[in-house]
């Protein structure tokens, strides 16, 4: 039906209801993209389709983004035209993630373009997303460039986000995927899996009462919330490409006997499998501190303890958070904003914060001093003695008022005891995380992990690494799945996070998790700068705020592209950010890859395959299934 349509017409008509939010008008445009613009509507008598013709002498060149406005109902719409490989495209200008940031303000390399905020990613030559935190593609407008003019065909009502293609449930379709988990790497994996035509049977099993929802958005909001507000998909959704779900359940052994593996519930139930994803991340390890069960104490590690939090909000005075991080920084900022007469005291009991060790001391001192000047109480390197019902006691006697806590623990245990009883012992960190290979595979062929509670190791790099970050752990389960279609992709995508402390955007790259140098451009007291991070006079990430340039996601693809100076050279001033940008550029190798192996999804490798034949019962498998692998392979070259 999709194919029909685009025949009929050149852009995507969707059914969709438009979102109302903030957008640029064309009151908002410059003078100079004002200038020499004559724009035109012509409403067209078919198909509730309006074409504007834009006469400029200036037009966008390759992997510029300009934005231009064009009737939404009765309000503008701002879209960007851009090109690449002279090919003119015109796109919603909306990041689909949060229905504001303006994506002209973005950058492109090759037909990848970032947000200039959320570092999402998204192919401009068909509007689909590259990366998270977005899980919609952008609208895609029909566009012919004439010798004097370019014309835009669009729809009278535009959709603000378009949600991707899945393939249905083909009951014939005899194969057998269990994902268990509820975060990010297990929802990335469903979708992806139904994205690229899968149509066998999965059945979702988490230890919630929820389907998959956006924990990175729970920091942000806690007031004026119910729990579907963070939901990825309603549960309608989800019944449409007939997700078999599981919900408060847990495994607790996995078989993996030739012909007859199934996973047991905790309910005694059992389903079986082809192949596995273990998604099911950490749980905070308590701290000891005398006294903690006096006061009523919350983890936001769920959405359940995040409603418990909002509804004990409403009747307290001081609040006490324990541990310093990205989180808990945000949840403060937060509470701040949102019950401004509750007095916040944030507390570490370590000599170094997370979010230090994180980002180091000057970035450190930056943000938190930003926390004091906005009325929040922070005490760092203070043991706490015990807590009593109404107050926290220091040694040396200091005592804060407090009628709640929330706890923020510095040590997360991942939640693999069921992996520790099956007939197979997986391969363990010293942590407790199941170690895996660049594909997200374990040591068993069909079985896979991703998330938080894996050892993952970078193709870019391969270094082992831990996928604490939200981001990562999303990109994992794309991985995974990619990978129990047979199309032996690896996990290459580098980690683009944000933050965002009293409007004050921090964004982050990384491809290790440590540093023992750093390297300052811009000036941090104007919140202009980029911290670069290296070891062993490597570059390895950078954190910086949103700036014109986009500097952040420079180096976040000069990471990706292993093209980037010595530290020694950044610091000496031999290489800037700027030089970066043109060394990515000159090389080509940017762009996108998930259209092209989209194209390419039947297309598998062999060796490994989970199924002999599309619709192949679940016992047919290869001999050599069971065959164990090494979790830790070494890079081979340039691959």
């Amino acid at each position: 039906m999709r194919r029909r349509i685009l025949k009929l017409i050149p852009l995507f008509l969707f059914a969709c209801k438009g979102i109302r939010s903030s957008c640029k008008l064309q009151s908002d445009l410059t003078e100079e993209q004002k200038k020499g613009i004559i724009q035109t509507a012509q409403m067209l008598d078919y198909n509730n389709t309006q074409l504007i013709t834009y006469t400029s002498f200036k037009k966008p060149k390759e992997g510029e983004l300009m934005p231009f406005v064009i009737q939404n109902g009765d309000e503008d719409y701002q879209i960007i035209l851009t090109r690449y490989e002279g090919k003119i495209y015109a796109l919603g200008s909306l990041c689909p993630y949060d229905l504001e940031t303006d994506l002209s303000e973005g950058i492109c390399f090759g037909d990848k373009l970032y947000c200039p905020k959320h570092g999402c990613q998204f192919d401009i030559t068909n509007g689909m997303v590259e990366g998270p935190p977005s899980i919609d593609n952008l609208p895609k407008f029909g566009v012919k460039e004439n010798e004097d003019s370019i014309e835009v065909y669009a729809p009278l009502v535009v959709p603000k986000k378009i949600v991707p293609q899945y393939h249905f449930r083909d009951y014939n379709d005899q194969r057998k995927v269990v994902i268990y988990g509820g975060g990010a790497a297990a929802f990335a994996c469903l979708t992806t899996l139904r994205e690229f035509g899968y149509t066998g049977e999965i059945s979702y099993i988490t230890n919630e009462n929820y389907m998959p929802y956006d924990r990175l958005m729970m920091s942000k909001r806690i007031k004026a919330t119910k729990p579907e507000d963070f939901f990825f998909r309603k549960d309608k959704w989800y019944q449409a490409i007939a997700i078999d779900t599981h919900l408060g359940r847990r495994i607790s052994y996995i078989n993996n006997k030739y012909n007859n593996t199934y996973v047991e519930l905790d309910d005694s139930n059992k389903i079986a499998y082809d192949t596995i994803l273990i998604a099911t991340g950490t749980d905070p390890v308590h701290p000891t501190i005398k006294g903690i069960e006096n006061q009523p104490v919350f983890y936001f590690n769920s959405l359940d303890s995040h409603q418990q939090l909002k509804e004990k909000l409403k009747n307290i005075n001081d609040l006490s958070i324990i541990g310093i991080n990205t989180m808990s920084l945000e949840v403060a900022q937060t509470i701040r904003k949102e019950y401004p007469n509750i007095k916040i005291n944030v507390i570490d009991p370590n000599e170094e914060s997370q979010f230090q060790v994180q980002y180091g001391p000057e970035l450190a001192n930056l943000v938190l001093d930003l926390h004091v000047e906005k009325g929040i109480n922070v005490y760092e390197n203070i043991k706490i003695k015990k807590i009593e019902k109404d107050s926290i006691i220091f040694k040396g006697k200091k005592k804060l008022k407090s009628d709640a806590v929330i706890l923020f623990p510095s040590t997360v245990a991942p939640k693999t005891e069921f992996a520790e009883v099956s007939d197979h012992q997986f391969e363990f960190d010293t942590a407790g995380r199941v170690k895996v290979d660049y594909f997200q595979r374990t040591d068993i062929k069909r079985i896979f992990a991703a998330g938080s509670c894996a050892h993952t190791y970078y193709y870019t790099n391969g270094t082992g690494h831990l996928g604490d970050q939200w981001q990562a752990c999303y990109n994992q389960g794309m991985t995974a799945a990619y990978n129990m279609l047979a199309l032996n992709v690896p996990w290459h995508q580098i980690p683009f996070t944000y933050t965002e402390q009293f409007g004050k955007v921090l964004q982050q790259t990384s491809s290790w998790p440590q540093f023992d140098e750093v390297h300052i451009e811009g000036d941090l007291k104007k919140w202009d700068f980029i911290i670069y991070y290296g070891m062993n006079d490597f570059v390895v990430g950078a954190v910086g705020t949103p700036s014109k340039q986009n500097r952040v996601a420079i180096v976040n693809e000069g990471i990706r592209c292993k093209n980037l100076p010595f530290m020694s050279d950044l610091k000496n001033g031999k290489y800037s950010t700027k030089d970066i940008e043109t060394a990515v550029r000159k090389i080509k190798k940017s762009g996108c890859y998930k259209n092209t192996l989209y194209k390419f999804r039947y297309d598998i490798v062999p060796e490994y395959n989970l199924w002999t034949f599309r619709d192949n019962m679940s016992t047919f498998y290869f001999p050599y299934d069971n065959a164990e692998i090494s979790a830790a392979p070494k890079m081979k070259g340039d691959e």
